[in-house]
């Protein structure tokens, strides 16, 4: 891509060019992950990892369309800007999956999906591109795709983004303690969809409001109890008032408390594998 642009014949500088398109993402991400990480704690966390698909979508975009160096540098810029996912996405799986030994499984996926996509992402990308010169049957010359070689890989980046917009705004709920029990619109379509997938019948329907029905009175029976007889570690109970009020009262940790020499020591660490 960098090539095509005609801005030099060295290829040392070419591969110079190219490192500054991936240093721009790297950057601009690390510049705002602990952005996002603080307005996923006001917002809650599904509306920041939505938002960051949406920002990667658009970002693609901006890059398949791209004719030069500078737009090329600024769409990859505005990725990683709105792109918080990775912090925000450890903290969403660390807050659903809350038993212990559970946690390992849970966190090995995440490793998992990301080396899956570092592999089939540059493959993807280097068999769709220059369609009109790599596919001349199905790309016509002179079609928007011969005008921007780059454009396909990206679309299909942003379709599967899109897919992935969609699953997480009908069937990913809310994990932050303080806004987990308010309303979500998309979840409620997303178990209507299921319902009606599943063939979920009028009276199953009828038995389920009256099991919730119940699960509601004794939920405000153990709610009666002392607060030494109940376990909001191991409970999926509603969190008392107190215990919101708590929540709300907390002020948030200093960056001097936050980066202890442990996790000073794993940036580092990080960032030497990276």
């Amino acid at each position: 891509m960098i090539e095509s642009f005609d801005i030099t014949s060295d290829s040392n500088q070419i591969a110079i060019y190219a490192g500054l398109v991936t240093s721009s993402f790297a950057l601009a991400e690390f510049s705002s992950s602990a952005v996002w990480g603080r307005v996923s704690d006001r917002v809650g966390r599904k509306p920041v990892l939505l938002g960051g698909l949406a920002g990667t979508a658009v970002s693609m975009v901006m890059f398949g369309f791209a004719r030069n160096l500078p737009m090329v540098l600024v769409g990859r810029a505005l990725g990683g800007l709105l792109n918080g996912n990775i912090a925000v996405l450890q903290t969403t799986v660390a807050e659903l999956v809350t038993a212990k030994e559970h946690q390992p499984r849970a966190y090995s996926i995440m490793p998992f999906v990301w080396c899956l996509g570092s592999v089939l992402g540059p493959a993807l990308g280097g068999a769709l591109a220059q369609p009109a010169l790599n596919y001349p049957s199905l790309f016509a010359r002179g079609s928007l795709f011969d005008a921007y070689p780059f454009l396909l890989p990206n679309l299909v980046c942003v379709c599967i983004l899109g897919c992935g917009l969609v699953i997480g705004t009908l069937f990913l709920k809310e994990t932050h303690a303080e806004h987990k029990h308010r309303r979500d619109a998309g979840v409620e379509l997303g178990d209507w969809i299921l319902k009606k997938m599943m063939g979920v019948s009028e009276a199953e329907g009828t038995k389920e409001k009256a099991d919730v029905k119940d699960a509601g009175e004794l939920e405000k029976l153990l709610m009666e109890h002392p607060p030494s007889y109940r376990s909001s570690e191991s409970s999926g109970l509603r969190p008392s008032m107190s215990d919101v009020r708590d929540l709300k009262s907390r002020r948030p940790i200093g960056s001097g408390k936050a980066f202890t020499k442990q996790v000073v020591m794993n940036i580092v660490g990080y960032g030497i594998m990276a």
